[in-house]
């Protein structure tokens, strides 16, 4: 069997890795103040946060085009790879529903594998990189799906953020949050939740404070460390990003940590100054 595994651009996996791991990345329309642009084809994470706070409305998102979902299933199929498509959390984004649609439209719908990450940002990236390694030895789809569905399950979305206007200005999350956030002026935690939507997790006083709760978090949660890659997303905050990877290292055995930068999709909701980080907890 050849697979092909397929993610939204809202998986924030780094051009290199996505190659490395042989992944196909299909950009997400996102609309500035009018303007429609691609995510990784003629908008970049870079030039979108140098502009932000001059944009005059908040960023838009939206699904991408069925036709391009199309188009990217058939051009895989036609190589001879059975698809794996991997999108965004369909607590997030219709993109999962349209997929499933689309599916029955290819030319082999038997050969096209249409999962729901309930996640996203890197850690959904991360299960994108885990089902390719795991569809490089399973020996059917069956038993690729379930090993798949298992990590899709031990994955652990954790991330503060200096603000929860942009996420419920997007309706991510309820008003009532984020009046409370703004009155107390707090950092909150927040979190993705099984069924894959954001909910504030804890709040702290600082920044700090908020880091060292997703390092305590991980340290009653990570299951055998030594064993993972731990994620870790940032948005426009590099130097804090490349701090908690330190304080990863230091709290944990891992494998390795690997830094990204939250995409122009996400970061359409959530804004600047997210420090997000990413592994598998015990179930």
């Amino acid at each position: 069997m050849s697979f092909k595994v397929l993610v939204d651009s809202a998986a924030d996996i780094p051009f290199e890795r996505a190659i490395a791991a042989g992944i196909d990345v299909i950009p997400m329309p996102v609309t500035i103040d009018g303007k429609t642009y691609l995510e990784g084809v003629n908008l970049t994470a870079k030039d979108f946060y140098a502009e932000f706070n001059s944009f005059k409305e908040l960023p838009k998102t939206s699904q991408p085009n069925p036709s391009a979902l199309l188009e990217c299933y058939e051009r895989s199929l036609s190589n001879g790879h059975e698809v794996v498509a991997i999108h965004l959390s369909s607590g997030l984004s219709s993109t999962f529903a349209t997929a499933q649609i689309m599916r029955d439209s290819t030319s082999a719908p038997e050969k096209v594998h249409i999962l729901d990450s309930l996640g996203a940002s890197f850690g959904y990236g991360l299960l994108a990189i885990s089902a390719q390694e795991i569809l490089t030895t399973a020996s059917s789809w069956q038993e690729a799906e379930a090993r798949i569905l298992d990590v899709r399950q031990k994955m652990r979305y954790v991330f503060t953020i200096d603000t929860l206007e942009f996420l419920v200005k997007g309706g991510r999350v309820s008003k009532t949050a984020g009046f409370i956030g703004g009155l107390l002026d707090v950092k909150p935690v927040l979190h993705m939740t099984p069924d894959g939507r954001i909910e504030p997790f804890a709040k702290v006083r600082s920044r700090r404070a908020a880091i060292r709760r997703l390092i305590e978090l991980m340290e009653q949660e990570i299951d055998r460390p030594e064993q993972q890659v731990v994620g870790i997303s940032h948005s426009a905050c590099y130097e804090e990003a490349m701090m908690l990877a330190q304080e990863v290292r230091q709290h944990f055995t891992v494998k390795d940590v690997w830094v990204s930068e939250i995409g122009c999709v996400i970061g359409s909701h959530t804004g600047p100054g997210v420090l997000a980080v990413f592994y598998q907890r015990k179930v």
